[in-house]
C-alpha cells in the first residue's frame, strides 16, 4: 500500500492505515505486504515502494500465481 499525501498535516498515520487493513489479514495470508508512506507531491517515498515491489516482483518470477493465489 503507497499511502500518499503523507505532506498533508492531516493525513492518516502509518500505523492507522495498517489498523484499516487489519481485518484482511486473514485474505493477505502469507504475501508479503508492505505499508509505504509517500508523497506524489514530493516524491518522497515513492521510489523506495516501487523497489520493494520489483524486488518482490524478480524474487518470484520462478513462481507463477495459481488460481487459488488470485481469489
Amino acid at each position: 500500500v503507497l499511502a500518499n499525501k503523507q505532506d498533508v498535516e492531516t493525513c492518516l498515520s502509518i500505523p492507522d492505515i495498517k489498523t484499516a487493513f487489519s481485518d484482511c489479514s486473514s485474505k493477505i495470508g502469507r504475501r508479503d505486504c508492505l505499508t509505504q508512506a509517500c508523497s506524489a507531491l514530493t516524491g518522497k517515498g515513492v521510489r523506495e515502494g516501487i523497489e520493494w515491489m520489483v524486488k518482490c516482483v524478480v524474487r518470484n518470477v520462478h513462481r507463477p500465481p495459481r488460481q487459488r493465489d488470485i481469489t
